[in-house]
């Protein structure tokens, strides 16, 4: 079923969605991503305070995916015709993953500086879902 999250899932995390939370570990201050379970610099347990971070940061993965999406992708890649992701390390330190926009999906590189944009990213089940996509900074 691909990236599937059932509407109840997806209301749940709406809030993240929009505004990019992650976590912010009380034992060691490092930061992490997704803002649940252990700190990715400590293990520490039940130590994530969720924080909003500025949203820019540097590409430190990229690639380009031009078929074999998920279902709910694919009417967004017979329109575009390729989808831009990455990995991106925020300037807080957080590792996040998300879709490139308002660009060549083909142009960003490694060590591009991005920016958190909110847009449409697929519409499944009759809701059009909104988040967080990543553009590059000129």
């Amino acid at each position: 079923m691909g990236a599937y999250l059932s509407l109840p899932t997806w209301w749940r995390s709406l809030d993240s969605r929009y505004r990019l939370v992650i976590g912010e570990c009380s034992a060691c201050g490092g930061y992490t991503f997704p803002a649940e379970g252990a700190c990715v610099e400590c293990d520490a347990v039940d130590t994530l305070e969720p924080v909003e971070p500025a949203g820019t940061g540097e590409i430190v993965a990229h690639t380009v995916i031009e078929g074999g999406a998920p279902p709910e992708f694919s009417r967004l890649l017979d329109a575009a015709g390729a989808i831009g992701v990455a990995i991106v390390e925020l300037d807080e330190g957080a590792r996040v993953p998300g879709m490139l926009t308002d660009c060549d999906p083909h142009a960003p590189e490694r060590g591009d500086t991005v920016e958190r944009v909110v847009r449409r990213i697929y519409e499944q089940e009759g809701v059009v879902r909104y988040g967080t996509k990543f553009r590059p900074v000129e």
